[in-house]
């Protein structure tokens, strides 16, 4: 039913080619009827790094691997791509959909280089998310704000952003005499464990989840914007965020380059100790911080809208 709905749509609106941003049902659906018709089939793989929290998953990953095969009307390879079985099933759905593509898109170049390394032959184009302009126009770090900093956290309370890692550096480097305060942004399943380990410590201050508008407000208000996940993440759209609104990132994660040539600062190591050396460092002068608001203006023409369009056209043409 839903292919037979499909091959009418994109016949009727003579559609050029098929780009799907899943590996889902609906894209495996799509993809069959762009081959009936004879059209090209683009796939941007926005995470290639399924991570879930739990017990074990082997009691699952079959039924998991049963249902989505039986959906897609396909085989799911079966590579050793990570330890958690059910995971591994995501992951290799993940591939066979990048694999079956006449194009695959990548918002990053690490990701790129794993899609590869996995079995995909097709091009890989590396095209960063682009982030619409707000209303409010951003502005360069004040020299002020620099000198009192306030670095923002802004995640999923969840494992694999690692806001417990965070709090215990921010807690290392203020007892180490550091001057800096920490907002952190986002609900999840660490969050009431996040207050907890915080608490006695005015300087960090859990928010919980607010809306995107206060979140913009906060990074304006903010010195630099934090991002600790480590192997999950494929492009953070906390990165773009606070490139387009004139502010560094200070992250841990070194396979994360994009938009942080000129704005970024990576921590020695990513735990605990390292992050809190970065804060220590970030926060005993304003230079450093200032240098990074000054490289995210650079940065930020990299998630610019014009661009992204002007590289996904070019994907386009050489589907077809």
């Amino acid at each position: 039913s839903v292919r037979a709905q499909l091959e009418h749509y994109l016949r009727a609106e003579k559609v050029d080619v098929v780009h799907v941003q899943t590996e889902f049902g609906l894209a495996h659906a799509a993809a069959d009827v762009a081959r009936t018709i004879g059209i090209p089939v683009v796939h941007t793989v926005h995470t290639f790094y399924w991570a879930s929290d739990g017990g074990p998953q082997s009691s699952i990953a079959g039924f998991l691997r049963w249902g989505l095969q039986t959906v897609t009307k396909g085989t799911i390879p079966q590579l050793a791509l990570t330890a958690r079985a059910a995971d591994n099933v995501l992951r290799n759905l993940t591939l066979m959909m990048a694999v079956r593509a006449d194009r695959v898109i990548s918002p990053s170049a690490h990701q790129a280089r794993d899609l590869q390394a996995a079995g995909v032959q097709t091009a890989i184009a590396v095209v960063p998310n682009p982030v619409a302009t707000p209303v409010v126009t951003s502005v360069p770090l004040p020299a002020p704000q620099a000198s009192e900093p306030t670095f923002l956290w802004v995640a999923r309370c969840e494992s694999v952003k690692r806001p417990l890692v965070f709090a215990q550096a921010a807690i290392q480097a203020l007892e180490r005499g550091a001057r800096f305060s920490v907002d952190f942004v986002g609900d999840g399943a660490e969050l009431s464990e996040l207050k907890r380990l915080t608490d006695g410590h005015p300087q960090i201050r859990v928010r919980g989840a607010v809306d995107h508008d206060e979140v913009l407000r906060m990074m304006d208000a903010s010195a630099a914007v934090v991002l600790t996940s480590l192997g999950f993440d494929n492009q953070p759209m906390t990165i773009a965020e606070a490139v387009s609104r004139q502010r560094g990132v200070l992250y841990c994660d070194p396979n994360l380059s994009e938009g942080l040539q000129n704005s970024g600062y990576l921590a020695s190591t990513p735990d605990a100790s390292g992050l809190a050396d970065a804060l220590v460092t970030l926060s005993a002068a304003p230079e450093p911080l200032l240098a990074m608001s000054e490289g995210a203006r650079q940065d930020r023409e990299l998630f610019a809208p014009a661009q992204f369009v002007e590289r996904v056209l070019d994907v386009y043409a050489a589907a077809g």
